[in-house]
């Protein structure tokens, strides 16, 4: 199928060498956009690390408020039982016989183990404690570096944003003062084409192959689009043909 004729105000050659220029905008474009969508991926790469030093942290955070809450009820059970044993020793003097005050004596015993009991247990977790509290101390500066190198990257890629958006912006504009210059049924084709092949709408002819689909062209077809009087389609992807000495002769002229 043709789609530019010897006719337009324009020579076919011309209208190709607008279409050319225009794909490289557009395959420019294309490339933009595909950047564009991978920006917050990106960005997630780069926070992961904090984020992982963050989540180190509140685990520890979380760890030292059990320890706290443990070591207050331990406490509590500490002085209740001090207060037990206290109150035990005290009835000492009230004891009549032998036998009463052995008794009491292995009574004084096992309250006073049970104190032990609670006093080594406070203390261990005033060792996890300090161990905690050191966990804290130790990463706190490993979270501020990566703090630090999490906001270089995001400011990186916010300023790798802003340009690719700037980039895009420059290149509409030129795609569209490019595009008055095409043929107006030429330029829809090669929209519609576009946006089917993420910007690859225009195909050169190599070795008898469309580079766009690597597929072998009829000979008449190949033979039609040198003679360079029409644009052409290619036969299985529909991308508008064109040659090189195309291009070579109209730069000549």
């Amino acid at each position: 199928m043709s789609y530019a004729k010897i006719g337009f105000e324009d020579s076919v050659n011309t209208q190709l060498q607008y279409l050319i220029e225009l794909q490289k905008f557009d395959l420019r474009i294309f490339q933009i956009l595909d950047q564009q969508k991978k920006l917050p991926g990106l960005l997630q790469i780069a926070e992961a690390p904090l984020c992982e030093l963050q989540g180190k942290l509140q685990v520890l955070k979380n760890e030292g408020e059990s320890l706290a809450k443990q070591r207050r009820n331990a406490e509590l059970e500490l002085g209740a039982q001090e207060a037990q044993l206290q109150k035990v020793r005290a009835r000492l003097s009230e004891l009549k016989t032998n036998k009463e005050y052995q008794a009491h004596l292995f009574e004084i015993e096992l309250a006073r183990k049970k104190k032990d009991t609670f006093e080594e247990a406070v203390l261990a977790l005033m060792e996890r404690a300090d161990q905690n509290s050191q966990a804290i101390k130790e990463l706190e500066p490993q979270i501020e570096e990566a703090q630090k190198v999490y906001d270089l990257e995001k400011a990186k890629l916010e300023t790798q944003a802003a340009d690719l958006q700037q980039e895009i912006t420059e290149l509409e504009q030129r795609q569209q003062q490019l595009s008055q210059s095409l043929e107006h049924t030429l330029l829809s084709r090669y929209n519609r084409l576009k946006n089917l092949r993420k910007g690859f709408a225009v195909a050169e002819i190599r070795d008898g192959s469309c580079i766009g689909c690597r597929l072998q062209l009829p000979p008449q077809l190949v033979a039609d689009v040198r003679r360079g009087d029409q644009l052409l389609d290619c036969s299985y992807c529909r991308r508008i043909l064109y040659m090189a000495n195309q291009l070579e002769g109209e730069s000549d002229q």
